[in-house]
């Protein structure tokens, strides 16, 4: 989507989390797809504004699930592989981290492998460690041994890791968060727009424990952030709580509806956590 060429006083850009906001968190993450309506909403979407979908898959696995054409831009890993129009960033920290991510994947595989239900993915720049169909019997063995592994790590101060919806996350602990995901993209399109500093407003949507820093950052920078599912410890108050991924869509599709109208959508109460 072309933004204004001329300057306006504020132009909402939205960014959007995959799992547990577009899509229900599933047992089976290979098995979560958006439905041909949803699908056919975002391009409506993104033809009348700026959308990016910032996941913590791996980039190639949220490209194909995401086959929206006219989308702004697309990140995978957290943040550390970024796709504005037909140009691909990667994060020099994360390109940097990655022989040793995938050195210490191979470990936790093979403490996830002897473990009922648990599941390590190994992506190119971060890796999830999954225990949703984990038992509570077996919980304990694994948090043990996922600790040990990690504090025995040579190359542990170089990362973070990060407990999410049934989840830990692993990733660099420098700089490859979606917070300063939603600032390169917001840059990209200032400078590709030629919009004054302040112009552009962001309004972020996610549901865990790496969407936390750019919902907040988007309601500190004058924009929206809204959140799915019970609020966290640390969200910003401003910020607004929505149910499910659900209600996600049914505000997507009031997007449409303001937008379609010649609305201000950053006017608009339902954006509000009033």
């Amino acid at each position: 989507m072309a933004l204004p060429s001329s300057p306006r006083d504020q132009i909402p850009v939205l960014f959007l989390d995959f799992d547990g906001t577009l899509a229900p968190i599933s047992l089976h993450p290979d098995r979560v797809r958006l439905k041909t309506d949803q699908i056919a909403l975002l391009e409506s979407l993104s033809r009348s504004m700026p959308v990016f979908v910032i996941s913590g898959r791996a980039f190639p696995d949220i490209e194909q699930r995401i086959p929206v054409i006219s989308l702004s831009g697309l990140s995978g890993d957290h943040g550390a592989v970024r796709k504005f129009k037909n140009r691909l960033h990667i994060h020099p920290e994360a390109a940097r981290s990655k022989e040793a991510l995938k050195d210490f994947g191979a470990h936790l595989v093979n403490v996830t492998n002897t473990v009922p239900g648990a599941l390590t993915e190994v992506k190119d720049f971060s890796l999830s460690v999954h225990y949703r169909g984990v038992d509570a019997d077996h919980l304990p063995l694994l948090t043990r041994e996922v600790e040990r592994l990690f504090n025995a790590w040579s190359e542990r101060r170089r990362f973070r890791i990060s407990p999410g919806k049934m989840v830990w996350e692993i990733r660099p602990s420098q700089g490859v968060t979606k917070e300063e995901t939603v600032d390169f993209f917001l840059n990209l399109l200032r400078e590709e727009s030629a919009q004054p500093a302040g112009t552009l407003t962001p309004i972020m949507v996610g549901d865990d424990t790496t969407d936390l820093g750019a919902v907040n950052h988007a309601a500190t920078l004058g924009g929206r952030g809204l959140w799915v599912g019970p609020p966290p410890q640390g969200l910003d108050p401003r910020v607004k709580i929505l149910a499910s991924p659900e209600e996600v869509w049914d505000l997507l599709a009031r997007f449409i509806k303001v937008l379609e109208s010649g609305g201000d959508l950053l006017e608009e109460e339902f954006l509000s956590s009033e």
